[in-house]
């Protein structure tokens, strides 16, 4: 992939880049003193070669699923001071609108919460075990989680586990398990954390692995819960087109 491929996505990266000046212009600052290549593995994502002008730092391509990929461009000129633009592959445009603009938010706030500081470039990994989110989500979480399934459960009760696992192979990340009347997706999510979804006749579980479900806030986590199952279901209509569009929904 190289730079002349950025799309800007019919004014997402002007509006995007908008809030990043409003919000997390003084946080992203911190990124000058980091290692790139550090926040490329926990990002699992990796360091573009090129850089369109002298004043960009770094870009990061970040590739969650397919069709999704980001391009993190991290500017700091001595004039203007920091920027970060983001710009988006132009497959990423089958993506709806929506989900891609969280994705982006999602990133650039956790660019912001590395650049002052509150983590550590070190990558843990994922923790060794599961932990469901209902056994260590605050009070008050419920909710959130009700927006991130909701009516998605609807259409989960009629996928099969055939189609489930066709999808997560065209997804192109994830791993698909079946036991019993029940299965699985395990996504990894960063470099530090993963996530899996579990699903069969007593309903769906969501749990995260023990270092990035302590690590991370419980909105921060449901809100990339809520961006893979979309990208699951999108996925599982593409195989099966009986399956209601997930935007029917909404």
């Amino acid at each position: 992939m190289t730079l002349g491929h950025f799309e800007a996505g019919g004014g997402w990266e002007a509006q995007i880049r908008q809030y990043v000046r409003k919000k997390y212009r003084q946080d992203l600052a911190g990124l000058a003193g980091l290692d790139p290549q550090a926040l490329a593995a926990l990002f699992r994502g990796e360091l573009a070669p090129g850089r369109p002008y002298a004043s960009i730092q770094w870009v990061l391509r970040v590739a969650p699923f397919r069709p999704l990929e980001v391009f993190l461009l991290f500017d700091q000129d001595p004039e203007f001071g920091t920027d970060l633009r983001v710009f988006y592959a132009r497959k990423s445009l089958a993506v709806p609108t929506e989900d891609a603009y969280v994705f982006a938010w999602d990133y650039v706030a956790l660019l912001a919460r590395y650049g002052r500081g509150q983590f550590s470039l070190t990558n843990a990994g994922p923790g060794p075990e599961w932990l469901p989110l209902s056994d260590f989500a605050p009070d008050g979480t419920a909710p959130v989680q009700e927006v991130a399934l909701g009516a998605r459960e609807e259409i989960l009760e009629r996928v099969t586990p055939e189609v489930v696992e066709v999808a997560v192979r065209r997804m192109d990340c994830g791993t698909f398990a079946q036991g019993g009347e029940s299965w699985e997706v395990a996504w990894p999510l960063l470099g530090d954390l993963s996530f899996r979804f579990r699903y069969g006749p007593a309903g769906s579980e969501m749990a995260f692995d023990s270092h990035g479900a302590r690590k991370y806030a419980p909105e921060f986590l449901l809100s990339l819960t809520w961006l893979y199952i979309n990208g699951l279901l999108r996925e599982c209509r593409q195989v099966d087109d009986t399956l209601p569009k997930l935007s029917a929904y909404f």
